[in-house]
This record gives structure tokens, sequence and C-alpha cells, in this order.
């Protein structure tokens, strides 16, 4: 039987990952080292799940966990993505996760013979983004006859919302340098720097962005190193990056353990584990509606052209998951089972831009609760006196 394992499936985008895929008729194991919060899932799941209390440091477990599936769906924290490739290797169990946030997903490049010797696949980044952001930026280069440039920005009219999803990825993307390729070299830049204002659809609205680290910017330069330039940036809360740059100043996110009453503690360890369990209880956020806007420039028929992908997620009442949560898990899910049924056949360890086909993707995003907007648009400058004349040679489509 092809089943699917999910690493941290009590997670906030764990959860959404297995209901999408027990409501696509998936064979789901759950695993996930809080039992209580396993027998709640299979609860809400009919008990069409399988569940495993898992500690995923434990290495001889997760290795017999994933030895009961096809595929592995590994949406545990980053720190544990190489961790879980070599287990998967050891079992012959084909893996993808939610990033690597692009240093770790440079380590786990590193890794692709091994895959390749336990003819399996290794997916490094498939959620939202990156993932989806890296299926639309292949679909637009390959739309043009030449691409030179890849924007992809991510936008939210939510509010109030302080740590949608992990906070250790938050902290480091508000904390670590961002990476950006500029005139076809790839740079570092201050986080949340290079501010600009980003207009969404009007659904999300006009929304200040700001570039962050992102595993996109980790596998696009080499997958397209024909592209001059390529950047990542994310619409932040004002009153969240001012309470990250405040906990931050004051030390709090160190890694390097101190002394506190004789004991030696992690102040970076504590501080996520306090916010973990104060914000379930203090946060309310309005949740609203998200976009991942991806544009690729370039020439097509001899013109300046460029493709427009947006991608609209709202809140899911049905799951209660934000737009976020959905937009990160339903890639995961798809990929999933495009790899049970034989769609995705590569081995070895690829970024989804290399391995996944954008139509047959595209084909099953559709089937979900999202709105895509396709825009194409070539400039025709015909050639005559009448300088700067330009003109729209197509128009917009909505898949």
């Amino acid at each position: 039987m092809n089943k699917i394992v999910v690493l941290g499936g009590t997670g906030t985008i764990g959860q959404m990952i297995v209901k999408d895929l027990v409501e696509s008729g998936m064979h789901v194991i759950a695993a996930d080292l809080n039992l209580a919060k396993l027998e709640e899932l299979k609860e809400q799941t009919n008990h069409r799940i399988e569940i495993e209390s898992l500690n995923i440091q434990d290495h001889d477990k997760t290795k017999r966990v994933l030895s009961k599936g096809k595929v592995c769906i590994n949406a545990t924290n980053y720190i544990f993505n190489i961790d879980v490739m070599r287990a998967a290797a050891a079992v012959g169990v084909s893996v993808l996760d939610l990033g690597g946030l692009y240093k770790l997903t440079k380590e786990q490049l590193k890794l692709d013979q091994q895959m390749k010797d336990a003819n399996i696949l290794s997916i490094v980044g498939m959620g939202s983004d990156p993932g989806t952001s890296n299926i639309f930026s292949r679909y637009g280069v390959d739309l043009l006859d030449t691409a030179e440039e890849i924007h992809i920005r991510y936008g939210s009219s939510s509010s109030g919302v302080t740590f949608p999803f992990a906070i250790d990825t938050i902290i480091d993307e508000a904390t670590k340098n961002a990476v950006a390729v500029q005139e076809g070299t790839v740079l570092e830049i201050p986080p949340l720097a290079d501010e600009e204002l980003t207009f969404f659809h009007e659904d999300v609205g006009a929304q200040k962005t700001y570039s962050i680290i992102h595993s996109e910017l980790a596998t696009l330069p080499d997958s397209f190193p024909e592209l001059k330039t390529i950047t990542y940036k994310d619409s932040w809360d004002p009153a969240t990056i001012e309470k990250i740059k405040t906990l931050h100043s004051l030390g709090l996110f160190q890694t390097e353990p101190i002394e506190v009453l004789g004991e030696y503690v992690s102040p970076r360890r504590q501080m996520v584990s306090l916010l973990q369990k104060l914000l379930v209880v203090k946060e309310e956020p309005i949740w609203g509606k998200d976009s991942l806007l991806v544009e690729v420039k370039g020439w097509k028929n001899g013109n300046k052209a460029s493709v427009k992908l947006e991608l609209l997620t709202d809140y899911q009442p049905k799951w209660k998951a934000s737009a976020t949560q959905y937009a990160t898990a339903i890639p995961a899910s798809i990929v999933a089972q495009m790899i049970i049924n034989g769609e995705v056949t590569e081995t070895g360890v690829k970024p989804p831009e290399t391995c996944i086909d954008p139509k047959i993707f595209l084909a099953y995003l559709n089937q979900k609760n999202v709105n895509l907007h396709i825009t194409y648009t070539e400039t025709v400058t015909p050639n005559h006196e009448t300088a700067n004349w330009q003109a729209p040679r197509f128009v917009e489509t909505e898949h």
C-alpha cells in the first residue's frame, strides 16, 4: 500500500497536510512527539489515519516509521532536514520538506549522490515559498524565449499575527542576512532591507515588502544561470518587526547557553518555548487573505515580456487554518500525491523547479480552495519613428 508518512503531523502545517491528504484519498501515517495531539488528529479525520509517537532524534525509530511508507513529508523544524533525509535514504523512501532557509538547503543539495544511490528522490523546499514559488518561476521561464529576472513576493492582509508559522524560522528570517541575485551575482544584503511597496491583488492590496533570507535563492541561480536578477521579499506586520528587533537587541535570541541559577540554558530555546505557549492564549489575529506573487521578466518573439502568477488563499474555517498555513500545506500534499501517482520520477536531491512539471502541479492546485491568476504581457515596439510607443499584446487569464 502506498502510504505517506507526515513527520511533525500535529504542527500548524503538519495537521493541514494530513487533513488534505486524507480528503484526497491517501493513506496517511501521522508521526509526532505529542501522542495526545495525534489522538485528537485521528478523531478529527474520523480515524482515517495511522499515528506513531515519535521523537525525531530517535534515529532507529524514525527509520522504522519511515519504512512503513513510500513517501515522507517532513513538516518538522528545518534543522532536522538532513537527519530525515539520511533516515529516508536508509530505508528507500522518497522525502520532501518545507525548506532549509537557504544555508541548510545548500547542505542538503550535497547529499545528491547518497539519494541517487538509494534510488529515491529528496525535494528540498516544497511548501508555498519555497515550493510553489519555485514551480511558478519554472512556468514563467519556460513560457519566455529568454528569461532575465524573477521577482517573488508574499503579502498578507491578516493583522495582529506575530508568528503565523514556525517561530524559529521567523526569527531567522528577520535576523539573518538576506540573499539576492544582482547583475548575475549572488549577494548578501541586510535582513529586512530594500523596503518597497508591492501591489498585490485588490483582495490583499498594497503592502510594504522586505528582503529576507529564503531558500529559493539557494537553487534558482543554479537552475537558471542565465538570470541577471532574482529577488525575494515578504510583507511583515510592523509590530512584528518591532517586537523581534527588541528581543534580538536584548540578546534573547542568543543560542549559546548562559548560566541561570546554576544551570546552563539557551536564551533562544527558552524564548521560543515561552512564545509557543503564550501566543496560543494571547494572540487574537484578524485573519485575511494571502498572495504569493511571482513575476518572470524577459523576452518573447523579440519583444519585452513578463509572466505573472498570483496565488490567493484565504482563511479555512473548516480546518481553522490561516491562509499562510493552507498555502504552505497544500503544495506538500500535492507533490507527495504526484510521487505516489508516478508523476515525479527523478532521483537524487532536487529543487521543485527541476523535477516537477508545472502544468501537472497547476492541475492539482486548481482543485484546491485557491484562486490562481496568470497574466502574460508582451510589449510590441513598432519599427517606426514614434519613440517610446508601447502596446500590450496579451491579456490576463484566470485558472
